[in-house]
């Protein structure tokens, strides 16, 4: 059943007079705001919004999100991925426009911020000195707040003659990607808080230069982190407005990591699947609040209805009652569809739901924003409540996808039930026991542009120093779909990949053609030097499968992917008897169909190990690949970026023995590097200087 018209008329407040007038203060918004909603993965993808998954927001969707009982739109966004030279591209402020216009117009008020973004200020909060995810490097904070202040100017004078619907926020989760150590990440101090701080003054300068409604735009600016416990240090360093008190918001988000992150126990404690007010008798280790030193539940453990009420209370002492409302710009708990199922997986969803509803009720009474998240999709570890990938799980943009979690949020603001059940079709699924595998169908464009798809397993930090090898059946190329069947410059590869570490350190392990047969066969490949050599095999956090490819288009069929131990014995990664168990993006779109495969074999099929690896050499604005050839082949070298788009290539012949071939890199971050030769296709993973 669609909902998306249950509150009938819309209303469009967001575009004001085109005059300056002074916008209500912060809190007087407060009210008004109720409850929030995140179209998250979306706009905030570097470089196209529609790379993970979503589609652009359509009104269909945004009216769906209101009807629901939303009147806060967050809207994550990028910019930086869309600025060449410091100019924010024309074109890219008209399309985040059309989403703002949705949302204002349905009487909305819109949140935009400045999202992650490949970390061009979130991962930079330092002066001098300091550390990313590719180590130790030098960042000048004054450079930073310089950009920080000439975007938002360039935003916020776009925007000028909106009324107070439309908030600006300074920054996401800034610092949440610093490196950890030993299990402890790198210290969020009053020094870099002061960093931080020129930031948040940086927007804030920028926004008010630009005239208009901006004089008195509410803006809001976010605690390290954006977390609650590093809440202090912004108190105690907000920035200067020049348009005085009352126009400023703080933000935080709630995340109680082991109720709504974990994914894997540790000796330090749990994943907890059990809400604290609805514990289950039979698996009382997964119930939140659990201490595996006391073996006793702490009823002030995060997520906890106690901690809830005291980290909100100290919210709202810190910053509501000096005049500074306080936005949870983020909060919730992934569903655990692999994880559980029957009774286990019931008691789960509906203690989930009553969290939220706890969540809505103590911010609500202590005057914050609650915003869920939300990023489109419906398989394991969602967050879903409003549809929108209706290719991928079926029916229609803006059908309600978690009644319960709703209903409990808009009990806490007094408003009525929408009728329906979510959660009994997902329990009688996990009961499904039938043989199930996964169908990958891949679609590439006509064109001599290769595009990537993925099928990937998170794990997070898993030991697999026991294992030797891992095994997966798989049925390559089942039939042609699609209008790109082949064509002058058609061509594919498939390859396995690891990330591990604290740094997600790359491996990966190409499969020659001659490796995959036509028909159903058992692969394994070693985790060893003549395999997929994982750099750290003690931390584990994410392996899976590449498909490159350009003029093609078919179907790969995958089943019982399996982590093999020296004793031959086995642990199952996937099967995907229930769910499917990965997340898949690119070109690559899954479902769960009847297994056709056969039993897997004792006897495994053994995977040719590379002739050779490929070394790579990175410099400034060239990337350097040497390699082996049998002898005089035609080939081509390649750089893609991370939507799949050549934006560098090289064709030569190469000789017996030793090659290298270089490539021009005008661009920086992440990227492939692929070299194909023959039906030999190496690749790997670069960051670009």
């Amino acid at each position: 059943m669609n909902f998306k018209y249950l509150f009938g008329l819309t209303c469009a407040f967001g575009i004001a007079a085109t005059s300056a007038y002074a916008l209500p203060k912060a809190t007087d918004l407060v009210a008004d705001m109720g409850l929030g909603y995140n179209i998250g993965n979306t706009m905030e993808v570097p470089g196209n919004p529609t790379a993970w998954g979503n589609d652009f927001p359509t009104a269909e969707y945004v009216k769906a999100i209101k009807a629901a009982g939303f009147n806060t739109v967050r809207i994550p966004c990028a910019w930086d991925s869309h600025a060449s030279n410091g100019t924010i591209n024309a074109g890219w402020l008209d399309s985040v426009k059309t989403v703002v216009d949705l949302v204002v117009g349905e009487g909305m008020y819109a949140m935009l911020n400045s999202h992650w973004d490949n970390g061009w200020l979130e991962d930079h909060v330092f002066d001098g000195k300091g550390y990313d995810k590719t180590g130790e490097v030098n960042s000048s904070a004054a450079t930073v707040a310089a950009k920080q202040e000439s975007y938002w100017k360039q935003i916020a004078t776009k925007f000028a003659a909106y009324d107070e619907h439309l908030i600006f926020a300074s920054a996401n989760e800034p610092g949440v990607n610093d490196p950890w150590n030993g299990g402890v990440q790198w210290k969020f101090d009053e020094a870099r808080m002061k960093v931080l701080q020129s930031f948040h003054d940086a927007c804030i300068k920028g926004v008010r230069a630009a005239g208009g409604n901006n004089a008195t735009r509410t803006i809001i600016v976010q605690a390290p982190r954006t977390e609650i416990d590093n809440a202090p240090l912004l108190s105690s360093n907000m920035p200067t407005d020049p348009a005085g008190a009352g126009y400023i918001m703080a933000e935080v988000h709630y995340y109680p990591y082991q109720y709504s992150l974990m994914t894997a126990d540790e000796d330090w404690g749990t994943q907890f699947y059990y809400y604290f007010d609805m514990p289950s008798t039979t698996d009382k280790t997964h119930n939140m609040g659990w201490n595996v030193y006391s073996k006793s539940i702490d009823d002030e453990a995060l997520g906890t209805p106690k901690q809830i009420a005291k980290a909100f209370g100290e919210l709202k002492t810190m910053f509501c009652d000096k005049g500074i409302p306080v936005v949870i710009g983020e909060m919730g708990a992934v569903k655990r569809l692999d994880a559980l199922s029957g009774a286990n997986l019931k008691l789960h969803l509906e203690g989930r739901a009553a969290w939220y509803g706890e969540v809505a009720k103590v911010a609500k009474a202590n005057g914050l924003i609650p915003c869920v998240w939300d990023t489109g999709d419906e398989g394991n570890g969602n967050f879903t409540i409003v549809r929108r990938q209706t290719k991928k799980f079926g029916g229609n943009v803006g059908d309600i996808t978690d009644y319960e979690t709703l209903n409990a949020m808009r009990a806490a603001y007094g408003m009525t039930a929408i009728e329906g059940n979510s959660i009994d079709a997902l329990v009688n699924a996990s009961l499904d026991e039938s043989n199930k595998m996964l169908e990958a169908t891949y679609s590439t464009v006509t064109s001599d542009s290769s595009e990537v798809g993925t099928l990937r397993f998170n794990v997070t930090n898993k030991d697999w120093s026991k294992y030797t090898a891992i095994a997966f059946q798989a049925k390559v190329d089942v039939e042609s779909a699609g209008p790109a069947t082949g064509g002058d410059y058609a061509w594919k590869t498939l390859s396995l990949f690891a990330m591990s570490g604290d740094s997600w350190t790359w491996n990966d392990y190409n499969f020659a053609e001659s490796d995959l047969d036509a028909g159903w066969a058992t692969y394994t490949v070693t985790l060893d030097a003549d395999g997929l050599d994982i750099e750290n095999k003690k931390s584990v956090n994410a392996i899976g499968i590449n498909l490159y490819g350009t003029q093609l288009s078919g179907k790969i069929l995958f089943d019982n992917f399996r982590l093999i131990k020296a004793d031959g014995t086995f642990d199952v990664l996937a099967d995907f008897d229930k769910k499917i168990g990965g997340e898949t993006d690119g070109i690559l779109s899954a479902k769960l169909v009847t297994s056709t495969a056969p039993a897997p074999s004792t006897a495994i099929k053994p995977v040719a190990a590379a002739a050779s690896k490929m070394f790579v050499n990175v410099q400034q604005g060239f990337v350097n690949a040497t390699f082996s050839a049998k002898g005089n082949v035609q080939a081509k070298a390649m750089l893609m970026n991370t939507m799949g788009q050549v934006i560098a290539s090289e064709s030569f012949v190469t000789r017996s023995g030793s090659n290298t071939v270089q490539l021009k890199a005008e661009t920086r971050g992440p990227a492939i590097l692929m070299v194909k030769q023959g039906s030999q296709v190496y690749s790997q993973k670069v960051i670009l200087k």
